[in-house]
């Protein structure tokens, strides 16, 4: 007799630990130096867990279906607590490094009944600021620590009183019902909790299933955060419903250097198959010599969440082999857009291979998504922002006839620095809080690692005073998150505008680029002048002239390490 096919979160994880019950299921290495340290979990012991995670949150939520806050790193309790949130009420997972403010701002607008953080742990205070931001709702939610004893409430502890028997019926989901709130930044810069069912989340992680062509005898590489839906729905979900063995790097994942920096050793130790990261990540870890390790277990990288260049594409290929594979996706559609096409090799450029159950359209020369992975809306909105079933994603693009997207351009102007989606509006709107501040505009610079950096064009109020580093500093002092601070204040007599009035954004990134550029060549090249001009489809491009003599392959190179391509180049004429 077949199995019915799981429809939610809770039955497919329960599929996967009756069907590889004594298989690893996640491996957290806590240790790496010259022995490596790591504790398993089997995937019976996983689903056991989560169901005395289960028990002990609605004990402590005292609510039906209670939304749980999750402020945790990427570890085995993690991942036990935002499953079993997700099975019993609504799992709310954050980004931890946000201030104490716009944590709370996002905790009231869940309206959380229990908040769950890493308890106090040496040269962090996310333990602190979980208890204040708690404190500051008008549900005073209690807090429960993880790993290591904050307050009265010790998740490590409390959890092992409960059964790890199957839950009861009357307190399992439906496919239509909400298992997770991911918040994600809105054009207007406030935060939006992008409510996603459990028909989404079991759709992602089967599309991860199918298109990674994953099982049990794979071993991948886990290094994001549970915040992201690349880390939590993509990489954990589909994995886990792979019976794969999840690999957890360190509490601080791929934010810790050493992961990075070991990481040839630990696909040599673990026999790992499955790696890759955001492009910064992939791009750190090919820094890194393979020095004699045995990476042959590794059937391919696979990377996204921000542009990939082609020489990143190249150089992984160059380095170990593979095939540099890409993925697209967004909170509002579960993290699944377009992923790896394995039965072909990889294509630089685009950002992965659309196939059923999700369509894409190209509509205006926007993206545009339907299929089963499309959320059920913003929480507050009485309907989703769909157009007949389809998703504006607000990013530019195409689509060949084998099904290959890629990505020209951003409808909106959103900044992408190492994957991390960042609204301008953040920095505008905090800048031009500054008593001496009359305009701002914010805009990516090129960058060789994170691909952009957040910058801002500053008009200040006639007769006001104020220094770029004083603006930055302001900023800083401000703005949540930390990624969106600007990295460079640029201090203008008046910023450009449109013939209608509107701020002319693309010459404000020509300047941004040409000014990087010039910094980057200056040492090698002091007479040379640069003119950068953005194209229609968004690409920069780049014209030089006065190349001195010799330097002709150094100034191309500079140029496309921060992804400008070369228009024309004009030698500087040689001395009498």
């Amino acid at each position: 007799m077949s199995r019915p096919i799981p429809t939610t979160v809770y039955e497919l994880l329960q599929a996967s630990a009756t069907d590889f019950a004594d298989r690893p299921a996640l491996t957290y290495i806590h240790e790496l130096g010259a022995d490596i340290g790591d504790q398993e979990l089997s995937y019976a012991a996983f689903f056991a867990q989560l169901n005395r995670s289960a028990r002990l949150m609605l004990d402590l939520a005292g609510a039906h279906k209670p939304v749980i806050t999750l402020m945790l790193p990427n570890i085995p309790q993690s991942q036990c607590l935002l499953w079993a949130a997700a099975s019993v009420g609504i799992a709310n997972p954050i980004n931890p490094l946000l201030n104490e403010e716009a944590l709370a701002s996002l905790m009231e607008k869940a309206d959380t009944d229990l908040v769950i953080a890493l308890g106090p742990v040496p040269g962090s205070d996310l333990w602190q600021k979980a208890v204040n931001a708690a404190q500051r709702l008008s549900k005073r939610p209690r807090c429960l620590s993880v790993l290591v004893q904050g307050g009265e409430l010790f998740y490590d502890r409390l959890q092992q009183d409960y059964s790890g028997e199957v839950l009861p019926p009357e307190l399992l989901p439906q496919s239509g019902d909400i298992a997770a709130y991911f918040h994600t930044g809105g054009t207007t810069g406030l935060p939006k909790l992008a409510r996603q069912t459990h028909a989404n989340q079991v759709a992602a992680a089967c599309a991860y299933r199918a298109r990674m062509a994953a099982g049990p005898e794979d071993v991948a590489m886990n290094g994001l955060p549970i915040f992201h839906v690349a880390g939590a729905l993509v990489n954990s979900l589909g994995g886990l419903a792979s019976g794969l063995r999840m690999l957890l790097p360190t509490l601080g994942g791929f934010r810790n250097p050493q992961v990075i920096r070991q990481h040839w050793r630990l696909v040599e130790h673990y026999g790992i198959t499955l790696s890759g990261g955001i492009p910064t990540s992939v791009a750190a870890m090919l820094e890194v010599p393979v020095a004699g390790h045995d990476i042959g277990s590794l059937r391919f990288m696979l990377s996204g969440g921000a542009p990939v260049p082609a020489a990143l594409c190249e150089k992984v290929k160059a380095v170990t082999g593979l095939e540099l594979y890409q993925a697209y996706g967004m909170t509002e559609c579960t993290g699944v857009i377009a992923l790896p096409n394995l039965e072909h090799p990889a294509i630089p450029g685009s950002a992965g291979h659309v196939a059923v159950p999700v369509e894409v359209k190209i509509d205006g020369g926007e993206i545009c998504v339907r299929g089963p992975t499309v959320f059920a809306g913003y929480l507050g909105q009485e309907r989703p922002p769909l157009e007949d079933g389809w998703l504006r994603s607000g990013d530019l693009g195409r689509l060949d006839e084998e099904g290959n997207l890629f990505i020209t351009g951003r409808v909106k102007d959103l900044i992408i620095r190492s994957g991390h989606n960042i609204d301008p509006a953040l920095i505008e709107n905090c800048l031009e809080s500054h008593p001496a501040v009359s305009m701002v505009a914010a805009v990516g610079m090129p960058d060789e690692y994170a691909g952009e950096l957040p910058v801002a064009f500053v008009q200040l109020r006639q007769g006001a005073v104020a220094s770029a580093d004083e603006l930055q500093q302001f900023a800083f002092e401000r703005i949540a998150e930390r990624p969106a601070c600007p990295k460079r204040v640029f201090l203008v007599e008046a910023l450009p505008v449109t013939v209608v009035g509107k701020i002319f954004k693309q010459r404000l990134r020509e300047l941004a680029a040409a000014s990087v550029y010039r910094e980057r060549v200056g040492g090698e090249c002091p007479t040379l002048a640069c003119e950068v001009t953005q194209d229609s489809d968004g690409g920069l491009w780049i014209s030089l002239t006065g190349v001195p003599e010799g330097q002709r392959e150094f100034c191309v190179a500079c140029a496309e390490t921060l992804g400008l391509r070369v228009r024309e180049l004009v030698i500087a004429p040689a001395c009498a």
